[in-house]
């Protein structure tokens, strides 16, 4: 059996032409995901096998992708290399990762709450899955009364 080949490695500032590094978007389904590159452009892209049993990826992930040849197919390129956590900080210690990426999303700032006033609040509907438990206290009261 022959000695497998290393993959090759990867990083921003050595990337062949028809690679590009990308933030994954949301899947598509069959492996397939979009993304969106250091310049903005969206693409569909695949997940092969090959690389989906050695690593994850997830909505908002980082891969390098080889796209291929222009043609009228829907998918643009294929997945080669899932970006880890370490490597991204690798990255940005050695100035290698792009400015595009470095930017910090923000939690959305909470609204002010409304003022409190429980007259303007309409009831909230019966939950149907709980039990409707009725207690019939008529017999209790004519027990009572008779002794």
């Amino acid at each position: 059996m022959a000695p497998r080949d290393k993959d090759p490695e990867y990083s921003p500032a050595s990337l062949p032409e028809d690679h590009r590094l990308v933030k994954l978007g949301p899947p598509q389904g069959s492996g397939n995901f979009t993304c969106t590159d250091t310049d903005g452009v969206e693409r569909l892209v695949e997940m092969p096998g090959k690389v989906r049993r050695v690593s994850y990826a997830a909505r908002g992930s980082f891969a390098f992708i080889k796209l291929f040849p222009e043609s009228d197919a829907r998918l643009a390129g294929e997945i080669v290399h899932v970006v880890q956590g370490t490597e991204i900080k690798a990255w940005r210690r050695a100035g290698e990762w792009p400015a595009a990426f470095d930017v910090e999303t923000t939690p959305a700032e909470a609204p002010a709450p409304a003022a409190d006033s429980d007259d303007d609040d309409e009831p909230l509907p019966e939950n149907p899955n709980r039990r409707h438990i009725i207690v019939d206290e008529s017999d209790s009261e004519e027990d009572s009364d008779d002794e």
